[in-house]
């Protein structure tokens, strides 16, 4: 049955349509960024492209930006690998809990109660600072705060607890800004130090409880420690001797981690 003659148009029409619509979807389906480590790369000419970006510089080629999946993701550093965390455990059975708490509570600056506790719960992923038991252990308190680094997360902000970073993620880059910005004007400020520690530590929460695990995640500040302050002995030529604050929290809980193994390790003859 052929087609009436007044209707060949509506169908030559429906045609064009379809055809356009075809090509379109065809050049929307643009191929996805590649990553190389933690460069992304062009995927037409495999030239490294800016971050964020959806064109090449080099080829005019265009594409989605897309985060690594979890097998490309670089491996965090600022945690216990399951190999270190096996070791931990074997070096405290060897030298008994209480003796392993003693040495870590030299090392560290915790009590021996609460060095045991951290040598208890301490594991592959957890945040270095708490030793994921989510609490402050060095709070003179009687009652239990939450950590200072990981909020109570219990798990590494750099990588969220699984040792993977995030990174490309345009989210927690822009969170970054913000954030930066507003540090520097909270430290700039003329307001008791207290009051200043306090929106450090807000700002931090706000930042980590969105985007723990990410690249930007190992740039918070470890705000307890976010101001200048007066140490020690005598600077040279006289008075006290001021040091700055600060450093980041995954340098902070690293920095511990670190202490705990060199306390657990063999001594040597």
């Amino acid at each position: 049955m052929g087609i009436p003659a007044q209707s060949r148009w509506w169908v030559f029409t429906l045609v064009v349509v379809g055809i356009l619509v075809l090509i379109s979807m065809l050049a929307l389906d643009r191929p996805n960024v590649i990553w190389a480590g933690t460069s992304p790369e062009c995927p037409h000419c495999r030239h490294e492209v800016r971050a964020y970006s959806h064109r090449c510089g080099d080829c005019g080629g265009e594409f989605d930006w897309v985060v690594p999946s979890d097998e490309e993701s670089p491996i965090s550093a600022a945690s216990l690998s399951a190999q270190e965390a096996e070791w931990v455990r074997d070096r405290v059975k060897a030298l008994t809990p209480e003796v392993a708490a003693q040495r870590v509570a030299k090392a560290t600056g915790l009590s021996s109660e609460a060095a045991g506790i951290y040598l208890e719960t301490v594991g592959r992923g957890d945040c270095g600072w708490c030793g994921g038991t989510r609490t402050d252990l060095a709070s003179a308190s009687s009652e239990a705060s939450e950590c200072p680094a990981c909020f109570g997360s219990g798990d590494c902000v750099n990588c969220g607890g699984d040792r993977r970073i995030r990174i490309g993620d345009p989210r927690a880059a822009r969170a970054l800004v913000v954030y930066k910005r507003e540090l520097a004007d909270i430290v700039q400020s003329r307001v008791p130090d207290e009051v200043k520690l306090k929106e450090a530590q807000r700002l931090a929460r706000e930042f980590l409880s969105s985007h723990e695990g990410t690249q930007e995640a190992g740039q918070i500040v470890f705000w307890p420690q976010l101001l200048p302050r007066v140490v020690g002995d005598l600077a040279p030529g006289g008075g006290r001797k001021r040091v700055d604050g600060g450093g980041t929290v995954m340098t902070h809980a690293r920095r511990r981690l670190d202490a705990v193994l060199g306390a657990l390790k063999p001594e040597q003859n």
